[in-house]
């Protein structure tokens, strides 16, 4: 199972992707994961009515979470 996690930053929109047969690739998501938590963005997935929920690296599965969004924390003004 492959997966794909875009990262909107201010380098543009970065795609990594993982396979779940390849634990390695996996571990890199996880870091990415954790400078995204570490610098205060959120990763969210969409759900199947098409909404979004935000995940956290405790609760990522990766078989079923296949397509994750960075964003940065914004706030309104």
């Amino acid at each position: 199972m492959t997966g794909t996690m875009h990262v909107a930053d201010h380098q543009g929109d970065t795609t990594h992707t993982w396979d779940t047969a390849d634990p390695s690739t996996v571990q890199e998501i996880e870091e990415i994961f954790r400078e995204a938590q570490a610098t205060g963005r959120l990763v969210y997935r969409q759900t199947s009515d098409g909404s979004g929920e935000q995940v956290r690296l405790a609760t990522w599965k990766p078989e079923e979470h296949t397509e994750l969004f960075v964003a940065p924390r914004l706030a309104g003004g």
